[in-house]
């Protein structure tokens, strides 16, 4: 985890929706961070309540995570 705490989580995520970890690039992290950033500022709720879901459902990876 080398990156900035947003991209090191954005990349985390990314791999918990099911990318090996080998497949994530620099792009698309930006660009799922991005899309992140701007739901987190539209709809809070909504946004933690995907990340929660997202965590529960990976398992032990995502509730370190979540942690």
């Amino acid at each position: 985890n080398e990156w900035p705490y947003e991209r090191s989580l954005s990349a985390n995520l990314l791999y918990l929706t099911g990318l090996h970890i080998n497949d994530i690039n620099y792009t698309e992290v930006i660009k799922f961070e991005e899309t992140l950033v701007s739901d987190y500022l539209r709809h809070i709720g909504e946004f933690w309540k995907y990340v929660t879901e997202l965590c529960l459902l990976a398992g032990e990876n995502g509730i370190e995570i979540l942690g």
